[in-house]
C-alpha cells in the first residue's frame, strides 16, 4: 500500500511539473500567434528587421519599470508611483540639459543628468520603502499618494511647460547603435555563455527537461536577436541598457539571498519574520530598486523624445503591472520571476506596435489592453485556486 500510494504521489508531482511547463510556454507562444497576427494583417510590414528593431528600442522602458515591478510584485505588494517617479526624474534630468546647460559638457554632462535622474527615482523609492517597511503602511496608499506628489512636483518645476532639445550625448543613448559586427559578436558571446551555463547546471543535478527548456529559450532568443538587430543598425544602447537589468534581475532572484529573501515575503510574511528573513530590510530595498529603475526608465523617456513633458508616464504602471501578471508572476506574492515579465513585456509591446501598424485607434488599444489585464489577473486566480 504504501509503494502505491508513493508512486501515486510521485506520478501526481511529474504531471504538476509538466503543467508547470506547459503554462510557462503560453506568452511564448502569445508573442509568435500576434507577431504573425499582425504580420498578416500589416500586409508584411511587422516582421521587418527595421520594424522589429523599433520595436525592441519602444518596449525598452516598460521592460526596465517591469523588472523592478516583478521584485516589488512578488513581495505581494505593488507600486503605482513609477509612472509619476518617471515624469519627474525624466523632467530633472532634462531641465539640467536644458536650463542648466549641461548639454554643452558633452558625454560629462549626459553622465551627471542620468545620475541626477535616477537620484530622484532613489530618493522616491527609499521614501517609499520606509513607509511600507518600517511604518507598515498598505503599499497601495503609499504609492498612490507617492504617485500625486511626484505628478505635482513634475508640474511645478517645469511649469506645467515642455523641456528640450536635450543634448546630442544623453540623447545617443536611444540614436546610437551597437555596430552590426560587435553585435553578433555579443550574440555569440552570449548564447554560448546560456549553453555553458544549462550544462554545468545539468553536471550540478540540475533538471534535464528545464535546463534544456532554459538553454533553447537562451539560444533563440540569441539567434532571433541576430537576424533583427544584425540586418538592420545593430543593436540600439537603449536596449542593452534595458536588458542589462533583466538579466540582473533574474541572477538577483535565482542566485542571491535577497532574491530567496523576496520569495519567502511574498509567499508568507509572518513565516518569513519568524524564520529570521530580514523583512524590513528586504521591502525597503525592493522599493528603493524600483525607485531606481524608475528614474533609469525616466532617463530613457527623455533620451527616447528628445525631451520632457509633464504627462510623461501616465498609465506607465499599469502597462508595467500588465506585463509582470500576463509573464505568469502572481499578484499574491511568492510565485513568478523577470523571465516571464520579458515575454509579457514582448506581448504588450507586440499589441501596441502591431495594433498602431494597422492603424486601429489609440482609445481602442486601451480597451483592448484593459481586456488583457483582467484576463490574465482572472487566469492568475483560477490557477491560485487551483
Amino acid at each position: 500500500m504504501g509503494s502505491a500510494s508513493s508512486v501515486s504521489k510521485t506520478n501526481i508531482f511529474d504531471r504538476e511539473k509538466m503543467r508547470a511547463h506547459g503554462r510557462s510556454l503560453i506568452p511564448v507562444l502569445c508573442v509568435i500567434v500576434f507577431a504573425l497576427i499582425f504580420h498578416w494583417l500589416s500586409g508584411g510590414s511587422f516582421l521587418t528587421s527595421r520594424n522589429l528593431s523599433n520595436l525592441s528600442r519602444q518596449v525598452c522602458v516598460n521592460l526596465t519599470l517591469a523588472v523592478g515591478m516583478t521584485l516589488v510584485i512578488l513581495t505581494s505588494g505593488i507600486d503605482l508611483s513609477v509612472g509619476s517617479v518617471l515624469a519627474l526624474s525624466g523632467m530633472v534630468a532634462a531641465i539640467t540639459q536644458v536650463s542648466l546647460g549641461w548639454s554643452s559638457w558633452g558625454v560629462e554632462g549626459a553622465i551627471l543628468s542620468a545620475l541626477f535622474s535616477v537620484s530622484i527615482g532613489a530618493l522616491s523609492g527609499g521614501l517609499t520603502g520606509i513607509a511600507v517597511s518600517r511604518l507598515r503602511i498598505t503599499p497601495f496608499i503609499v504609492t498612490l499618494g507617492m504617485m500625486v506628489i511626484c505628478r505635482g512636483l513634475t508640474l511645478i518645476i517645469s511649469g506645467a511647460q515642455a523641456v528640450a532639445p536635450i543634448g546630442d550625448s544623453l540623447g545617443s543613448l536611444s540614436s546610437d547603435y551597437l555596430s552590426p559586427p560587435a553585435s553578433l559578436l555579443l550574440l555569440v558571446i552570449l548564447g554560448a555563455g546560456v549553453l555553458t551555463s544549462q550544462v554545468i547546471a545539468v553536471v550540478r543535478g540540475s533538471q534535464l527537461i528545464k535546463s534544456l527548456q532554459n538553454a533553447a529559450y537562451g539560444i533563440i532568443f540569441c539567434a532571433l536577436a541576430g537576424l533583427i538587430f544584425v540586418g538592420y543598425r545593430g543593436i540600439p544602447y537603449m536596449v542593452f541598457v534595458a536588458v542589462s537589468c533583466a538579466v540582473l534581475g533574474m541572477f538577483t532572484l535565482k542566485y542571491l539571498r535577497f532574491g530567496r529573501f523576496v520569495y519567502a515575503i511574498g509567499g508568507n510574511r509572518e513565516a518569513a519574520e519568524l524564520s529570521g528573513v530580514p523583512v524590513k530590510r528586504t521591502l525597503w530595498l525592493t522599493y528603493f530598486i524600483m525607485g531606481c529603475l524608475s528614474g533609469l526608465a525616466g532617463l530613457m523617456d527623455v533620451a527616447r523624445v528628445n525631451g520632457a513633458v509633464p504627462s510623461a508616464g501616465e498609465l506607465a504602471e499599469l502597462d508595467a503591472i500588465a506585463a509582470v501578471v500576463i509573464g505568469g508572476t502572481s499578484l499574491m506574492g511568492g510565485v513568478g520571476g523577470v523571465a516571464g515579465t520579458l515575454f509579457g513585456v514582448l506581448i504588450m509591446g507586440v499589441l501596441n506596435n502591431g495594433m498602431s501598424l494597422i492603424g486601429i485607434s489609440e482609445h481602442y488599444q486601451k480597451v483592448f489592453k484593459g481586456i488583457v489585464i483582467i484576463s490574465a489577473v482572472y487566469l492568475d486566480l483560477r490557477s491560485k485556486k487551483k
